[in-house]
């Protein structure tokens, strides 16, 4: 008999995200142990039961990934033009967060649990966290007005969290032209209060 197939946790996250976004709750963890190539008993032994194997397929990701771009600016590019960019990644990630969310909550899983059941900084508290600073490194610098970044931050991530919570309720368009157009007239009626010198 061959060596049993090595398989790493996010391989398995991975395919099981697909499989539940692509087929609904339903899906079994046999189906997607199948998928894999592996016994469903390798997925309850990494993730010991399919609502953890859901949770962290359809959760919160530990690491945000474009927090490190947020950390390493803002770069000499016009503020208003990395704005933009910045929120479109954000929307993406938001939208993406919200179709798991919507999987959890139908199969009877408040999404909450999925922050509880981390350990360290959470998703959104990187993405304050790194918001702020940018902003505040942008203000130093004298590209953004004075204001409290604070707030800003939690103003842009709440219309970017909204606008992705309310287009999965209510049917709206998630495309990318939809979302990047969405991104693009929201920082353009932000930018009338806090643009900088940059104009």
């Amino acid at each position: 008999m061959g060596r049993p197939r090595e398989i790493t946790d996010e391989q398995i996250v991975v395919a099981a995200r697909r499989c539940f976004l692509k087929r609904g709750a339903g899906v079994s963890a046999a189906d997607i142990a199948r998928e894999l190539g592996v016994s469903h008993t390798t997925l309850f032994n990494r993730f010991g039961s399919k609502e953890g194997l859901m949770l962290a397929a359809l959760g919160p990701p530990d690491e945000v990934k474009w927090v490190e771009a947020l950390d390493a600016g803002p770069d000499t590019r016009p503020i208003r033009e990395q704005l933009v960019e910045h929120a479109k990644v954000m929307s993406d990630f938001f939208q993406d967060l919200q179709a798991g969310f919507g999987i959890l909550q139908a199969a009877g899983i408040e999404p909450g649990k999925a922050y509880r059941e981390r350990k360290g900084e959470s998703a959104p508290e990187q993405a304050y966290r790194a918001l702020v600073g940018w902003l505040d490194r942008a203000q130093r610098q004298g590209r953004l007005a004075r204001c409290d970044s604070e707030t800003l931050a939690s103003t842009i991530l709440g219309a970017l969290q909204g606008w992705a919570f309310t287009a999965r309720v209510c049917g709206g368009a998630t495309s990318g032209a939809a979302s990047d157009r969405y991104v693009e007239r929201f920082i353009e009626l932000l930018w009338t209060g806090i643009g900088g010198v940059e104009g």
